[in-house]
Order: C-alpha cells, then sequence, then structure tokens
C-alpha cells in the first residue's frame, strides 16, 4: 500500500493541473481576503472588524473545496481518459487497493490544500486587519481552520467518487461545480434551507464559516458528521461500481 501511495503522489506532483489550481487557489484566496476587508461597511457588507465580516474574511474552504474536488476527479477519471489505469491495473489488479491508495492521497492532498489555504488567508487577514486597527479576530480561529481542512479532505473524496461513477473528467468537474453552486447553493439553500443544510455543501459551509449565517445552517459537530456520512456514502457507492465495472 505504501509503493501505491508513493506512486500516486508521483502521479499528482508531474501533474499539470495540480500546479495550475494550486495557483489559482492562491490568487483567488488572496483576492478574497483583500476585497472583503477593503468593501467592508460597503454596499450592505458587514462592518470592519464584525464577527459577520471576520467570518467571510476567512471563508476562503469554498475554493479549496472546489479545488480539491477537481483534483478528485482527475486522479481517477483522468487516468480513464489518458488510458493510464490500464497500465495501473496491470501492476496492481487488485482494484480496491488501487481506489485506497486513491483515496489516501487525495485526503491527505485535501487536509494540506484546506490547511494551507486558511492559514495563508488568516496571515493576510491579520495584517491588513492590524493596518486598519483591528487587532482581534471575533470568530473561533482553530474550529475554522479544522472546518476547513475536514471541509476540503471531504471534497477530495467525493471528487474521486465523481470521477469513479463517470470516468468521464470534464463532464464531473461540469457536474460537481454545477450541483455545488447551482443547485445548491443557488436553488435549494433559498428555497428548501432546511433540506439544503443536510446535503453536502450545506454541512460544509456550517463547518467552515461563522457569524449571523450560522443559524440557517447545522451545529458544526452534526454538521461535520453528516459531511463524514455523504462522503463515505458516496464513496462506497463509488467503489463498488469500480470494482466491478469492466474497463474499456
Amino acid at each position: 500500500m505504501r509503493r501505491l501511495i508513493s506512486i500516486e503522489i508521483l502521479k499528482l506532483r508531474t501533474t499539470p493541473a495540480l500546479f495550475v489550481s494550486t495557483a489559482i487557489l492562491v490568487v483567488l484566496s488572496v483576492a478574497s481576503v483583500i476585497s472583503n476587508i477593503f468593501l467592508a461597511g460597503r454596499s450592505g457588507a458587514p462592518a470592519l472588524g464584525t464577527v459577520d465580516n471576520v467570518s467571510k474574511v476567512l471563508s476562503v474552504a469554498a475554493v479549496s473545496t472546489v479545488v480539491a474536488m477537481t483534483m478528485g476527479i482527475i486522479v481517477l477519471a483522468g487516468e480513464y481518459r489518458t488510458r493510464t489505469i490500464l497500465g495501473t491495473y496491470l501492476a496492481e489488479p487488485r482494484r480496491g487497493r488501487v481506489l485506497v491508495a486513491k483515496l489516501v492521497t487525495v485526503t491527505g492532498l485535501g487536509a494540506l490544500l484546506g490547511a494551507l489555504t486558511f492559514g495563508l488567508a488568516l496571515a493576510v487577514a491579520t495584517v491588513l486587519y492590524a493596518a486598519k486597527g483591528v487587532h482581534h479576530l471575533p470568530v473561533d480561529v482553530p474550529r475554522l481552520w479544522l472546518g476547513a481542512v475536514l471541509g476540503t479532505a471531504c471534497y477530495g473524496l467525493l471528487g474521486v467518487a465523481l470521477g469513479a461513477l463517470t470516468r468521464n473528467t470534464v463532464g464531473a468537474i461540469i457536474g460537481g461545480i454545477t450541483w455545488v453552486f447551482v443547485i445548491e447553493v443557488g436553488i435549494l439553500q433559498p428555497a428548501l434551507p432546511s433540506l439544503a443544510k443536510w446535503l453536502p455543501t450545506g454541512a460544509a459551509v456550517a463547518i467552515t464559516s461563522g457569524g449571523s449565517d450560522a443559524s440557517k445552517f447545522l451545529n458544526p459537530g452534526v454538521a461535520a458528521l453528516v459531511l463524514l456520512g455523504w462522503t463515505v456514502l458516496l464513496s462506497g457507492i463509488a467503489a463498488r461500481y469500480t470494482l466491478s465495472r469492466p474497463v474499456k
């Protein structure tokens, strides 16, 4: 298993998509922090240094989760697209071990992306807030940091599940982003909040944000269990599908 995980890490390190996605993640996260601080108190935005403002500034997991999901899709569906999955299964015919290695690798990648992205956002925010005279962040920083790590890792696993079920990189990425931003965020959260809070995105928002919006979502502890439950369920379905479906 250690050898398989090492191989998966090597594949990631030699995949341009990882570095492109990471660069986009850094740029968007920093831009989000800067804009939310400098636009605080304008056009109905929360006032600078308030709980709502700081929570919004540090909610960069919205970006890191999508990047992790995309990488999870590429890790599996990308191999079917390039047909390198044939060589992978020839080297290790036991597909279950291959899938576990991919899941472990993506979990580590997601956790790392979540931790580093939140840490970067916190560092930039701390400097900018201090320059504006705000020296205390009125939020539970460790909880938000842990939520960003957990949420990003889980979305990486959900990406692997999508990749396994579709075996189509572009289709899975478009489908995943559409589900998150159009169906859950755009439709279900405004129209059916009582349902949306039990879905993956609603649970992820609950553990990665705070402020007045927190009342619309589940308690962070419950939300973490819900997100983990969705991750285990979809990963299990994807595993069964992958292990039984022939490679074409």
